[in-house]
């Protein structure tokens, strides 16, 4: 590493109050040269199946000993700017855990800022075993409890907050039950069926939901492929290809507005200005197995991607673009926050990108799983609250504590 360069990384440990010891560790954050991630020395070993920090192996010892540390550490920086989101203390708080076999905290993750409160999902697999509940988290008296609507929310998966309401995705199951779009009134818990059906054919497996706002009109995106059939093994097959939808409320027209060819579809988000829309696809890299994949990625045309579309004028997709890529597994949850940073949970943890793609930071998938092995059920969804991170760790419920209000209350994009 270049002299100037170790004297700025003393020097940014130094300003946030953190002792350096040996490759610029402390005992929450290992700060990684961002050169790290594009030039390493010859000879290198990386392995797709597991983390960056945990497979790169090099010849040179101070390297290898600074990936093991941040393997090791909740937080993981690349960039200055992420040492700003985190501050000077960052700290993760576990909230509560439960026994391996109850997933009780793994979808959704949705701010609902005049409770007070985030709302969460079971893992679609629970949901099978056992009624489906929605779990609502007390940012105050730091407490979970099951949240009681108006009537049972069935198989609930994905959502997002939109003036007032939280709006969830729902799956079709065994039992008759079609899936769809349920709304629930923040204030008075009232659920109300917002669609459920496109010309008489049932959905897929709607997973995620994002509202953008043009001028008076409101659209709500969403999208949905067929992961259904990996949950319940005998359902009857999909009756239509893999979307991105768009709702418009004000002209009450429901249209596919992008199709399967482009991506296999799972979360969902628009950027602050309501510009941009921000898509992950679902497929691995190495994924043969899985009933969603249309065959190896890394030989077909879809991939562990996020993907950015503009939103032009009409509030229609257009000019596709390639924002990220995953190192390990897929990218599922999305949010994007008041810069415009795009947050994303996957293979390695949660993940932050600023707008142009590069990657600032994580919070390490490794740290926060309660089981530690390189092919255990990654975390999946996660929350924005204010300042604080509310990580959906399967069996495990986290905050953490951040340097700054990364979404405010009154934001456009509070989901």
């Amino acid at each position: 590493m270049p002299d100037q360069m170790g004297w700025y990384l003393c020097t940014l440990l130094i300003f946030y109050g953190v002792q350096v010891q040996g490759q610029f560790v402390n005992n929450v954050t290992v700060f990684i040269p961002y050169e790290y991630t594009y030039l390493l020395p010859s000879g290198f070993l990386g392995n797709l199946d597991s983390t960056f920090v945990n497979s790169t192996t090099t010849s040179n010892d101070s390297i290898n000993s600074l990936l093991y540390s941040a393997s090791q550490s909740p937080f993981i920086a690349y960039d200055r700017e992420f040492l700003d989101i985190l501050g000077p203390n960052p700290t993760a708080q576990l909230i509560e855990q439960r026994s391996s076999d109850d997933d009780f905290a793994y979808e959704a993750g949705i701010w609902v800022p005049e409770r007070h409160e985030v709302w969460f999902t079971p893992s679609p697999q629970q949901a099978t075993r056992i009624p489906s509940t929605i779990y609502a988290f007390n940012l105050d008296t730091q407490s979970v409890s099951p949240l009681e609507p108006s009537e049972p929310a069935i198989d609930v998966t994905g959502g997002t907050y939109f003036e007032g309401k939280v709006y969830f995705s729902t799956y079709r199951n065994q039992q008759n039950y079609r899936g769809g779009i349920i709304s629930i009134d923040a204030n008075t818990l009232h659920v109300e069926s917002v669609l459920n059906s496109h010309f008489g054919l049932r959905f897929n497996g709607i997973d995620d939901i994002a509202w953008a706002v043009r001028g008076n009109n409101q659209y709500m995106f969403f999208t949905d492929f067929d992961y259904t059939r990996y949950i319940y093994s005998n359902l009857t097959p999909a009756q239509m290809p893999s979307n991105v939808w768009r709702w418009d409320a004000s002209a009450q027209v429901l249209l596919p507005v992008i199709g399967r060819n482009d991506i296999n579809p799972n979360g969902i988000r628009v950027s602050p200005d309501q510009s941009m829309l921000y898509v992950t696809d679902t497929d691995a890299v190495s994924d043969t197995t899985s009933p969603l994949s249309v065959g190896t990625a890394a030989a077909s045309w879809l991939g562990p991607y996020i993907y950015a579309w503009d939103l032009d004028k009409n509030m229609f997709p257009v000019n596709k673009r390639l924002f990220g890529m995953v190192r390990f597994g897929i990218a599922d949850g999305l949010h994007v926050d008041d810069a415009g940073r795009v947050w994303t949970a996957e293979g390695e943890g949660v993940v932050v990108r600023n707008p142009q793609g590069k990657v600032l930071g994580m919070f390490n998938g490794q740290y926060f799983q309660a089981d530690k092995r390189g092919d255990a059920v990654p975390i999946a969804n996660f929350a924005l609250a204010g300042d604080t991170l509310v990580i959906l760790s399967t069996t495990r419920l986290w905050t953490v504590k951040l340097g700054q209000a990364v979404v405010s209350s009154t934001s456009a994009v509070v989901n």
